[in-house]
């Protein structure tokens, strides 16, 4: 055998070893790549800081589970955080991982906690919507470029469940709402897929606009109690709480007839 044959085999030989070794510094290090991924992505896209406690994947299995993953409340208000969520469960399927898109089968959420916080005619929600970067989600994905960073994601079912919100308001105080269950099916196709950031945009901006939807609903009615209140306050003043009273059982007979 030549001597430039023995060196091309010997470089072979090294560059194998050097690959091996960072495909398993990866695998040993793959929760605290995705942990350090979904806060970076996360952090990006709601413009306030995400933290993870702590992931824990399996990749023969494509199961996983995210803890303690919280979302910063914007500059101005007092609570730290405006979500909680202390478990995140991930089901990936493991054959994709080796082609163009990711599919992710199923993301699932339950017993996320809520803060929403008033201040003077906005909340930290809309503040949160407001500023989201969206434009990338409202783009039609390009095709993928084959770069290895190029990673794309498809995404089957998405669920965000037994979740509740703690509204606290300067003028009414506090109270927690019960917040309505979301499910979404096929965010993103197999055949392009979208950005992590395209992916994580279409899920929160919905748990987002849903959790203001609800809160916006309690300000709402609040305000027509309120109203409602002032209204029989002037009219006990102008006609007297004992022709009131008579005025209310005349209602309560014509509603009978």
């Amino acid at each position: 055998m030549s001597k430039a044959v023995k060196i091309v085999l010997g470089l072979v030989v090294a560059l194998v070893a050097v690959v091996a070794v960072v495909m398993v510094l990866v695998l040993q290090n793959l929760d605290a790549i995705i942990k350090q991924v979904i806060e970076d992505v996360g952090s990006d896209v709601v413009g306030t800081p995400v933290r993870v406690s702590e992931v824990k994947f399996t990749l023969q299995d494509g199961r996983g589970e995210i803890y303690g993953l919280s979302i910063g409340n914007p500059p101005g208000f007092k609570s730290a955080n405006a979500f909680e969520m202390d478990e995140i469960a991930v089901d990936i399927r493991p054959a994709s991982l080796t082609g163009p898109v990711i599919v992710i089968d199923e993301v699932k959420i339950d017993g996320a906690r809520l803060t929403a916080e008033q201040k003077g005619t906005t909340t930290n929600l809309t503040a949160l919507l407001d500023g989201m970067n969206t434009s990338s989600s409202a783009e039609p994905a390009p095709e993928p470029s084959g770069d290895p960073a190029d990673v794309r994601l498809a995404l089957k079912q998405f669920s965000f469940t037994n979740s509740s919100a703690a509204v606290e308001t300067a003028q009414y105080g506090g109270t927690t709402l019960d917040m309505p269950g979301i499910r979404l099916a096929n965010i993103g196709d197999e055949q392009t897929g979208l950005t992590p950031e395209q992916l994580a945009s279409e899920m929160l901006s919905t748990v987002i606009k849903q959790a203001e939807k609800a809160v916006k609903d309690y300000f709402e009615d609040l305000v027509k109690d309120a109203a409602k209140e002032e209204v029989n306050k002037a009219l006990d003043e102008k006609i007297g709480a004992e022709n009131r009273e008579k005025l209310e059982g005349l209602k309560g007979l014509m509603k009978e007839k």
